[in-house]
Parts: structure tokens; C-alpha cells; sequence
């Protein structure tokens, strides 16, 4: 029997996901604020894996949502109000991926610590080891990227980070990828939960965490729809120095932009990628449907996540 704290996931984690050693209520967890992270690790000779998280939402919200899968097969989902979630296996080799799922907009992961907690994962025998490493591509947008609002409009229990356009775009083209998204973000408008707007918050997981930039084989940005009701001089200089911003930050990185699904602020986003030689992703012609004239339903997802899977592939290693 073996017991992972969070102080041993850490290194699991840092290459799926915005992931932080943070003390909740006293108790030290593997903590994050955006939907999509994940851990991802091979397990021998188990025949029990159980993850123990923290009921970390807003009083007033759902219970937050992970979702695991074994050996790349079907995600299942699990309430982390339940305080646990019981992985059965066989004692052979499978690998293990465990994703923070669902949360509420009004869950404060910025100031309040009401993020994604996990406390540990135990393992009645064998041991876990790490995955083997793929091409990373890092994902940076709003809610739409985040995996919101893709099977209804339930918060929590209908967002699908895992299925979203990036998830199924990450699986299709066989690379680990880390989210930096928040729902309702832009370059102008301020998240929900308290987060700033996305200059801010590529930086830091919450106001008191900076985040130590990865280094990603490539970053998709898939902004601009949250910054629609703001001035177009005004989206396009905050656009133009975040663009910079980004390419700062990572510097050497393939850079790739997703015109916005609606069309938002399309032209002003092409220009701009041009100057900063970054790839353009269309998506006009792309096969969408949403589940509120904004967000992509699962059809949609899949279908942009196909596409943007075949844009991306000459650009990775």
C-alpha cells in the first residue's frame, strides 16, 4: 500500500496542467484553478487506484466535477463532493489520467481558494510511474477553451474540458497540453471568479501564485469573443501587446491564432497576427453548432477539434 502526497504528484503534474502545492484549511493539497489540468501517470500491479480530492466549491455552487479515464478509453466523471474517486484495476500496466472537469462561475479561485484540490492518491500495491512524454502544446483562451457549457447549461455538470475542441484536438494529435483559460476572459474583460484579465493571468494560477512558464512545443491563443463589447481601437491595442506579451513569455515558440469561432473581431485579429508572424487558424468555413449561439455543444467541438487538429499537426515536432 502506498500513499502519494501532494508533494510527490507535483512532478507529475507540472507538464499537464497549472498545477501548485497549496494549503487549503489546513490541509496540503495539488492545487489548481483551471479546468483542463491534469495528471497523467502509468500504474503496475494495482488493483485498486483511489484519488482523494477536497470539496473546494463556493457555498453557494454545485459540487466541482473530475473526470478520469483509463488507457485513453472513456471518461468517466466523478462529484468531488463525494471526497473520493475509486479506480478498480486489473494489476496490469494502464496509464491513468485524472482532469479537473467542472467548476461554477462563481466559485472565487482568484482570491477565495476555491480551486481544484487534491489531497492524495493511495494505491493498494504497485506503484505509479510517470508517462512517457509527449510534444506540449499550451492552450490559452476563455471559456470556450476552458471546455464550458458543451453538453448544456448546467454549470459544472455540463462543461466537458476533457471533450472540448482542445481536448479532443490534444488527443487526435497525441500531445500533453496545459489550459490557461477562464471563463467569460479577455484581453479587455476581466474572468469569473474574481480572475483578471488574460495579461494577468497567463502569468499567476491565482493572485497569490505565480506561475513559472513551461516550455511548450507550441501555444494556440483562442481569444477575443469576451472583448466584443469594448472599442475596436482599444480590443486591437490590448490585443496587439498581449499577442507580444505571449510570444515574450516563450520565446522561440510557434505561435498559432484561432480566428474566433464567431468571427469576432476577425480582420483586427488577422492583421495582427501577421505583423507578429504568428500562423492563422480560420474557422469560418469549419462545421460549428453551439449549445447557446456562443459555446460549441459536443457536436461542434468535435468537429472544431478535428480541424484544428489538422491546422496544428505541420507545426509540431
Amino acid at each position: 500500500m502506498t500513499t502519494y502526497q501532494p508533494t510527490d504528484l507535483i512532478r507529475l503534474a507540472s507538464r499537464t496542467g497549472r498545477w501548485t502545492i497549496k494549503i487549503i484549511n489546513n490541509i496540503s493539497t495539488l492545487y489548481t484553478t483551471n479546468l483542463g489540468s491534469y495528471l497523467r501517470f502509468k500504474v503496475s500491479d494495482a488493483k485498486k487506484c483511489q484519488i482523494t480530492v477536497l470539496p473546494n466549491q463556493n457555498f453557494l455552487s454545485p459540487s466541482q466535477v473530475f473526470a478520469f479515464r483509463i488507457d485513453e478509453g472513456k471518461w468517466e466523471r466523478a462529484q468531488a463532493s463525494l471526497g473520493k474517486i475509486d479506480i478498480p484495476l486489473d494489476s496490469t500496466l494502464h496509464t491513468i489520467e485524472i482532469m479537473t472537469a467542472g467548476n461554477t462561475d462563481i466559485d472565487e479561485v482568484w482570491e477565495g481558494n476555491e480551486g481544484f484540490a487534491i489531497k492524495s492518491i493511495y494505491l493498494d500495491r504497485g506503484k505509479i510511474m510517470t508517462a512517457s512524454q509527449r510534444p506540449l502544446v499550451n492552450f490559452i483562451g476563455d471559456s470556450i477553451t476552458a471546455g464550458c457549457w458543451v453538453v448544456g447549461n448546467h454549470p459544472a455538470a455540463d462543461y466537458r474540458p476533457e471533450t472540448n475542441y482542445a481536448g479532443v484536438c490534444a488527443d487526435l494529435l497525441n500531445v500533453d497540453s496545459v489550459r490557461i483559460a477562464y471563463s467569460a476572459g479577455g484581453v479587455l474583460r476581466t474572468a469569473t471568479g474574481g480572475v483578471p484579465t488574460a495579461d494577468v493571468f497567463l502569468g499567476k494560477i491565482d493572485n497569490q501564485t505565480l506561475w513559472t512558464p513551461n516550455h511548450p512545443n507550441l501555444n494556440v491563443i483562442n481569444l477575443g469573443v469576451n472583448d466584443r463589447r469594448f472599442p475596436l481601437s482599444q480590443f486591437s491595442a490590448a490585443y496587439d501587446l498581449f499577442i507580444q506579451q505571449v510570444q515574450l513569455t516563450f520565446p522561440d515558440t510557434p505561435l498559432a491564432i484561432i480566428i474566433p469561432f464567431s468571427q469576432t473581431f476577425a480582420p483586427e485579429i488577422r492583421t495582427i497576427a501577421t505583423k507578429h508572424g504568428c500562423f492563422i487558424i480560420e474557422t469560418k468555413t469549419w462545421h460549428h453548432s453551439f449549445t447557446d449561439g456562443l459555446h460549441p455543444d459536443q457536436a461542434g467541438a468535435i468537429n472544431e477539434g478535428k480541424m484544428l487538429a489538422q491546422a496544428l499537426q505541420p507545426l509540431l515536432p
